[in-house]
């Protein structure tokens, strides 16, 4: 059974690429046709044609292949995962990770509006441009305040506004024009420089982590700004709303990042491919867990 994790933009091919532990040995392949035979492909090594009548051809680096029967788009989402996502879906493949949900997820505004309906809670969000009153902002959601664009990933573009004059000189700074939408949203200041990442699969809690900044100053934990992770379990109720927001975006893989309240946690942010820091990913478990999902979604 042919199972390809196509590694896009973020999505670290080559920590991909080293995880043997999710595919079958090629013996195993060989002796039973239901077992994955697990190939990593970069995203940018496949291309399609849409013919005249509608029908797709698919390439990788340069040659014909025939479709895999499953499938998981790893890395930022983006227009190419669109394209690719749906010649696959036409040549009878199945997205283990839809696509739905992750363009829900690669918006921040979507993110919010669509757990705010679902009675998720959430930090207090307010949509800011070039020409936002900022007596209006510092009243809803006080200051300091988090600016953050809502595409943005691994903590870029986010900013911590501790005064009212950052605040106005950052709207001022705001183009007319806006490439992009900018978030403003409330400072949970008992979460600063730490949040706790936790890994759903196949709607499932599986391991949590607490990210920490790197420094005492910085209020970001996210790796990629020089954070580290460690081990933290939460709480089963904590594990339940986790697992109803993988639900309610879609993913069956994903990150839910929950910041710390006086009194439990509130979601940051989702995430459609999370960094599997604290999971150790050459475990038979882990190993057990991913075929568990892929195989889900051939049987769905």
């Amino acid at each position: 059974m042919k199972y390809w994790v196509i590694v896009g933009e973020g999505g670290g091919y080559e920590e991909v690429k080293s995880v043997k532990a999710t595919e079958n040995r090629k013996e195993e392949v060989a002796k039973n046709p239901k077992a994955l035979d697990r190939r990593v492909i970069r995203q940018d090594d496949i291309t399609f044609t849409i013919e005249r009548d509608g029908k797709r051809k698919l390439y990788v680096n340069g040659f014909p292949e025939e479709a895999p029967d499953l499938f998981l788009l790893w890395g930022h989402y983006n227009e190419q995962q669109e394209g690719i996502n749906d010649c696959l879906l036409s040549l009878g493949a199945k997205s283990v990770n839809p696509i739905e949900g992750k363009r829900i997820v690669c918006s921040k505004l979507k993110t919010a509006d669509v757990l705010g309906r679902a009675g998720i809670p959430q930090p207090k969000t307010l949509l800011l441009d070039h020409g936002t009153d900022a007596d209006m902002i510092e009243k809803e959601l006080g200051i300091p305040v988090v600016v953050k664009p809502s595409d943005g990933a691994q903590g870029e573009g986010v900013k911590l506004l501790k005064t009212r004059e950052e605040l106005d000189a950052y709207i001022q700074a705001l183009p007319e024009r806006l490439n992009g939408v900018i978030l403003a949203q409330e400072f949970i200041a008992s979460s600063k420089g730490r949040d706790v990442r936790v890994y759903i699969i196949d709607h499932k809690y599986m391991a949590s982590g607490m990210r920490i900044a790197g420094n005492a100053d910085e209020f970001r934990s996210n790796l990629h700004q020089g954070g580290r992770v460690e081990l933290y379990p939460i709480d089963e109720a904590a594990q339940k709303m986790c697992e109803k927001v993988s639900e309610i975006c879609g993913l069956r893989i994903c990150g839910v990042d929950l910041l710390i309240t006086g009194d439990g946690y509130v979601v940051g942010e989702v995430n459609c491919t999370p960094g599997m820091t604290v999971l150790d990913m050459g475990s038979e478990q882990f190993r057990k867990t991913m075929q568990g999902v892929v195989l889900n979604t051939l049987n769905q």
